[in-house]
């Protein structure tokens, strides 16, 4: 008893002076399991910690943002492709209801602000470092957790974060005005919490405040608090790190065969944190939100369509670097208090550079690919072995990740805001980019000192805002060394760093030698210079880099080879060009390599890849040949393709190639100018061969990160020539050699509820010259069901062809600029190639006519019938030269086999009458084919830049 009375004692004493603190919240809320409402009384004793008297106080409600489609998190959630609550049902949504508040206990009037903000006013000014008292009575309706991961579950369990009513923070004696978007970023206060729940008895508790009793939590907390009521009671493990007690409580289920291991992992995790941060938090709750949101990617089986599994990482494996990615994340969150908008990269990055260093010490000969190489077997043989990619260590995930981005063009800078940044970029740049440079920090300092000073910054500003500027201070003061490079630079630059070493020169009567090093980018930033001997590193030098092209004074030794940024240290967009060889033939250059497919680069090579190559056409039948490339999984400024190639159905060589020029632009409207030119040699009808080669210039705009929008502006020159069979009739209209300018403007919007697509050709050449325009939408009118509307119109400003091969296509088009690669028949008149069709120009499905030759006005509708099945219709109005104006219809049934890849069309009622009545049915059925792995990445990676 007389304990009880001492800890009252001890926890009054210490609320009073947290009070003249923080805030303090103290919420008694009951759950209704049946209506999925928490009804709430909430006091709440507010302190003012502005340089100003505040006459009205600001509470954030997050559950209001998940009552509606048209809050910031209803937008979000559409930009993240997410369309669970832009369909889910009244029953589903969130909001709070019946809010009734007093202040010195009076009625309050409050007002309701873009949807989320209740701005309570008070009787009398609120002075600085005064505190008020605010009760509130409300209730809550949870929203289901497929929106957000936060709510309730169809298992029966809530998991609540973000859902009571919360004071915001202040900056500069405004409040944080912020829309919750589930980004785990919240402005909210440092406070004091009790809470009483009630709930039904066959439920439990856990939260990441400590559970006093079953129904009592209480605690600290920087952020929204997190609690689980569930059916299941949570598995909890408790270690002695050092000095400190730890609950760490795993708010999902794990199989009681693993226990052992998850025991065994965390203590190894929890003592790596202790050792690199100091004193850990006495609880850590990882809920089912944590476990998603930090997921170590690459790591898990790979199921073959069911067919097969393949096991990347043992499971054991597998749970150790998930389980610290997700400790780590929670203990940093805990120990570091920051604007997460502003200094996002100071939180992810120290998570990853902690990653990082944890896998180079316990997995140091692990590979990215794991076990896959061992795995996979064709024929006994084991392919992947033969790649460079399986001799890749784990650690270069990082690099990988950030030169894919880099290489796209679609980086941004490490301090831009982190609700600007692009979802992929919140891990690449945000995380990936920032750790990497954080380990490069490590390395200039030195990593005692680096991680010394974080030790010590961390404890010293537990209790308020960490700044980049305070981390700026504690690293110089600490080593001694000026980083300015980096903090007043490289975080606000979006300039890709990129160093080059060209060349090296000795002169016998010195010591040293000179190397020749080009920055690309003209950042000033160390670089480290290493040479090794029998591929080990003898000798290393920093040298700081100011200028585009420098000579550096290195220790003259008997060296194989000569390296900068060795181990990936600092995040390059290209470190190809990061070695020279000291010796023999070749003295000042890299080795060639010939590489059997793409592969990640390899740094110590030039590098050809080659594969082989299978097509297949009506007048080529199958055509075998080698394709030899440049490309690797990363887009390069040049790139070029050789495809020589040999035609089984006319025994002749036939083949391919193009070169393209990639400038990615850093400032300006452009993302990328491109030039391109290419040359095709196969046949178009039996026998007879052509040839195309064109030249191109494209213009394609920068976007914003986070927009579904692009735009592009091309200009091409495409010249033609076509083989004529020299037993027939030279006719007219056989032309066998004609160019072609077009000048396109490509508009795209790829939104997932309502997607727009439009483009503008005008075309010339000597035979004509026409101008035509595409309009596509589809709008999703409820889940998974679609309607799609598309318009084409042409006009001809003259067409002196005196044929119908320029014409514009109604059923069929002739492709005469000869773009469609997978057009499988293209002078096919009749057979199942014929029935072949390309959504292009007039669109119809069934054969109403072939083409219009002066203006043709089409709109071609279809929409979702029963799961893969849709209803279309097209209809239409045209004009040939010498004839009426015509009005053409059809209609019938789509199959989605595959869709936008594979899909079958059955004509039904159309102007020629009711189809399936007429002869020879089956041979007016359409089908459509189109192969294009750049479109299967293209749609993989909508929402994600």
């Amino acid at each position: 008893m007389n304990f009880k009375i001492i800890y009252v004692i001890l926890f009054l004493n210490s609320t009073l002076f947290s009070l003249a603190q923080k805030d303090k919240i103290i919420i008694t809320a009951t759950l209704d399991t049946l209506s999925k409402t928490l009804a709430v009384n909430q006091k709440i004793f507010f302190y003012n910690d502005t340089k100003t008297s505040l006459n009205s106080i600001y509470f954030h409600s997050a559950t209001n943002s998940y009552s509606n489609n048209h809050t910031e998190l209803g937008k979000r959630k559409l930009e993240d492709r997410n369309k669970v609550l832009y369909f889910s049902k009244l029953k589903e949504r969130g909001k709070i209801e019946n809010l009734t508040i007093f202040t010195q206990n009076k009625p309050a009037l409050f007002l309701l602000r873009d949807f989320e903000f209740y701005e309570i006013y008070l009787y009398e000014p609120l002075l600085p470092d005064k505190t008020i008292t605010i009760e509130l009575n409300y209730k809550i309706k949870l929203p289901v957790d497929k929106i957000s991961g936060y709510g309730y579950s169809k298992d029966g369990s809530y998991l609540l974060k973000y859902f009571f009513l919360q004071p915001l923070s202040y900056k500069e004696n405004k409040p944080l005005l912020v829309p919750f978007t589930d980004t785990e970023f919240s402005p909210y206060r440092n406070t004091d919490y009790e809470i009483n729940l009630q709930y039904p008895d066959n439920y439990f508790i856990d939260s990441d405040l400590k559970v006093i009793d079953s129904n009592n939590l209480m605690g600290t907390s920087k952020d929204a608090i997190s609690i689980l009521i569930s059916k299941k009671n949570n598995i909890k493990f408790n270690y002695k790190i050092k000095e400190d007690s730890v609950e760490v409580s795993i708010g999902y289920g794990i199989k009681d065969s693993l226990l052992n291991i998850y025991q065994n992992k965390i203590e190894r995790e929890l003592s790596y944190l202790h050792k690199k941060l100091g004193p850990l938090p006495s609880k850590i709750f990882i809920s089912t939100k944590i476990k998603k949101n930090q997921n170590f990617i690459g790591v898990d089986d790979i199921n073959f369509f069911g067919i097969k599994e393949w096991n990347l990482f043992s499971e054991e494996d597998q749970i150790d670097l998930k389980l610290f990615q997700q400790i780590a994340y929670n203990v940093i969150n805990q120990k570091i208090e920051l604007d997460k908008n502003l200094n996002h990269w100071i939180l992810n990055g120290l998570l990853f550079y902690y990653q990082y260093n944890y896998i180079k010490e316990f997995y140091p000969n692990t590979k990215l690919l794991g076990n896959l190489p061992n795995e996979v077997s064709v024929f006994k043989i084991k392919p992947l072995k033969y790649f460079f990619i399986s001799k890749v260590p784990l650690t270069d995930r990082y690099k990988l990740g950030y030169r894919y981005i880099a290489t796209q063009n679609y980086d941004q800078p490490i301090n831009e805001k982190y609700l600007n940044l692009s979802n992929i970029n919140q891990i690449i740049i945000s995380g990936f980019k920032t750790g990497l440079s954080f380990n490069f920090i490590s390395n200039y300092i030195g990593k005692n000192i680096f991680e010394e000073s974080i030790k010590t910054i961390v404890q010293q500003n537990n209790d308020k805002e960490l700044t980049s500027e305070e981390l700026k201070n504690s690293l110089e003061k600490s080593s001694k060394r000026n980083l300015d490079w980096f903090f007043n630079d490289y975080i606000n630059s979006n300039e890709r760093i990129n160093f080059k070493i060209k060349k090296f020169y000795s002169q016998e009567n010195q010591d040293s030698i000179q190397i020749n090093i080009y920055n690309k980018t003209q950042l000033p930033v160390p670089i480290l210079i290493s040479a090794k001997k029998d591929k080990k590193i003898v000798n290393e030098k920093w040298v700081y880099s100011t200028k585009k092209d420098s000579l550096y004074s290195f220790p003259k030794g008997n060296y194989d080879e000569l390296l900068i940024n060795q181990n990936y240290l600092f995040p390059e967009i290209n470190d190809n060009d990061n070695s020279l060889i000291t010796k023999g033939f070749y003295k000042n250059k890299k080795r060639f390599q010939l590489k059997f497919y793409a592969d990640v680069d390899n740094p110590n090579y030039t590098q050809i890849f080659y594969e082989p190559k299978v097509k297949w056409n009506n007048y080529d039948k199958f055509i075998l040949g080698i394709r030899f490339y440049n490309r690797s999984p990363f887009s390069r400024p040049f790139e070029y393709s050789f495809a020589p190639t040999y035609s089984t159905g006319t025994n002749s060589l036939t083949g391919s190639g193009s070169l393209n020029y990639n400038i990615d632009m850093e400032t300006g409207i452009f993302r990328r100018i491109s030039l391109n030119s290419n040359y095709n040699y196969f046949h178009y009808d039996k026998g007879l061969s052509y040839t195309q080669y064109s030249e191109g210039l494209s213009f394609i705009f920068k976007k914003r990160p986070r927009s579904e929008i692009s735009r592009t502006i091309s200009v091409g020159f495409n010249s033609v020539e076509r083989e004529k069979d020299p037993f027939k009739l030279r006719e007219k209209n056989d032309y066998s050699h004609y160019n072609l300018l077009n000048i396109s403007y490509i508009y795209s919007d790829k939104k997932i509820i309502n997607e727009w697509y439009g483009r503008t050709d005008f075309q010339h050449s000597n035979l004509f010259d026409k101008i035509s325009s595409e309009i596509y939408y589809r709008h999703e009118y409820a889940y998974n069901k679609k309607i799609t509307l598309r318009y084409f119109g042409g006009y001809f400003f003259n067409n002196r062809s005196n044929s119908t091969y320029f014409d514009f296509g109604i059923d069929h088009i002739t492709d005469y600029s000869f773009s469609y690669v997978d057009y499988l028949g293209r002078s096919a008149t009749s057979g199942l190639l014929y029935q072949q069709y390309i959504m292009a120009e007039g669109g119809f499905k069934s054969l109403v006519d072939k083409s219009a030759s002066k203006w043709i006005n089409t709109l071609n509708g279809e929409i979702h019938l029963w799961k893969l099945f849709d209803l279309y219709a097209d209809a239409g109005v045209y004009k040939s030269n010498g004839k009426s104006i015509r009005f053409i219809y059809d209609s019938g049934v789509k199959l989605r086999i595959i869709p936008d890849f594979l899909e079958l069309y059955f004509p039904m009622q159309s102007t020629l009458g009711f189809e399936p009545a007429m002869k020879n049915y089956f041979s007016n059925i359409r089908f459509t084919f189109n192969f294009n792995l750049s479109a299967v990445v293209n749609h993989l990676r909508r929402g994600w830049y």
